[in-house]
């Protein structure tokens, strides 16, 4: 009887194995299937495992941006040109007034094709573009997508691209009700670049019905309904919380007081122009 080698002796190429299989009766679904899928990889051409190795390179979504649970790994490729921190504040002394949550700095101008790092210092926020796929009035440029961050954690970071020259006014989605709101410039806009929508807080009725920033008439409208539906008839209800139509309304965030500021206007410039702001919060600069 004629010495073969053993199946470890063997020597043989890829293309000469799958022949050998080929020639077995033997199908590459029930190799794969025999050996793993990972043995079976080793099959494959080259550049297919190669391909396989490779990390996905990191990319901003037009519609989900880019999120990282850590704000200190941002890829090289996604560096950002500038940064906006997420906040809660706490008023001092504790009981005289509600929390206020914001965006610093409130207003911010970039150029076209910036990459803006949103960092999330406390949790249970979002940055959403006010969008009619969002039932608010478009208070984007048109074509604009109705972007969205989704809500990452405290420590954690979100990047959005923005491509296109105009007026973006973003808000909070947790926190919209209770004034979070911000605005950014696109491009260096002159007085005919801004749109309507810059100073004009108007709902729609539809189709499909679109809300405009919660103003504090609305929002004590609705809290009057609610507590004479708890409580029987209840006059004078007031909404002690800031509203974002009150922040984007404020001068400081005058699309041309924006782009003079060094293109950065804080929370504090915004509360300077809320006549009800309580200035007894230990707000950051």
């Amino acid at each position: 009887m004629t010495d073969r080698p053993s199946i470890d002796e063997l020597e043989l190429s890829d293309a000469e194995l799958l022949e050998l299989m080929k020639n077995h009766g033997i199908d590459r679904r029930s190799m794969m299937k025999l050996l793993g899928f990972g043995t079976a990889l080793s099959f494959s051409a080259g550049s297919a495992a190669a391909k396989h190795d490779d990390p996905h390179p990191p990319h901003i979504d037009s519609y989900y941006g880019y999120a990282t649970p850590d704000a200190n790994d941002i890829p090289k490729k996604l560096e950002p040109d500038h940064v906006v921190e997420l906040h809660v504040i706490l008023p001092n002394p504790p009981e005289h007034q509600p929390p206020m949550f914001h965006f610093a700095p409130s207003g911010l101008s970039v150029d076209a094709g910036d990459i803006v790092q949103f960092t999330f210092t406390a949790p249970d926020h979002t940055i959403t573009a006010y969008h009619p796929a969002h039932g608010f009035q478009r208070r984007v440029p048109e074509r604009v997508p109705p972007f969205s961050s989704p809500i990452v954690n405290a420590g954690g970071a979100w990047l959005y691209r923005f491509e296109k020259e105009g007026l973006y006014d973003l808000y909070c989605g947790p926190h919209h009700i209770l004034g979070m709101a911000m605005r950014i410039v696109v491009g260096d806009l002159s007085d005919e670049d801004i749109p309507d929508y810059e100073d004009t807080f108007e709902g729609s009725e539809g189709p499909p019905p679109l809300l405009a920033p919660f103003s504090k008439e609305f929002l004590e409208h609705e809290l009057h309904n609610f507590t004479a539906f708890i409580k029987g008839d209840n006059e004078d209800c007031e909404w002690v919380w800031l509203t974002p139509k009150e922040i984007l309304d404020t001068d400081a965030l005058d699309p041309e007081n924006i782009q003079k500021s060094d293109g950065n206007v804080s929370f504090d410039e915004v509360l300077d122009d809320i006549d009800r702001a309580d200035i007894s919060h230990a707000h950051e600069q």
